[in-house]
């Protein structure tokens, strides 16, 4: 499965995001807090928990343009 790395343009951050809150399929998630859903930012995703440092640079490939229904 191809992949892209950050930096994400804006328009591959909102869908990056939508693809996380779709809800059917796994979102990423922090090996920290396994409960935390990644968020995506244009340096890459972050964990939701503020204190955390975990980061991640890359996205599947079909997560960069926006979900279809």
């Amino acid at each position: 499965m191809a992949t892209v790395l950050a930096p994400f343009t804006p328009q591959q951050v909102t869908a990056l995001n939508a693809w996380q809150n779709r809800g059917d399929m796994h979102p990423f998630t922090c090996p920290n807090h396994s409960s935390e859903s990644l968020v995506a930012s244009p340096a890459g995703w972050r964990c939701a928990v503020k204190e955390c440092e975990y980061k991640q640079n890359w996205a599947h490939d079909f997560m960069a343009t926006s979900p279809r229904d």
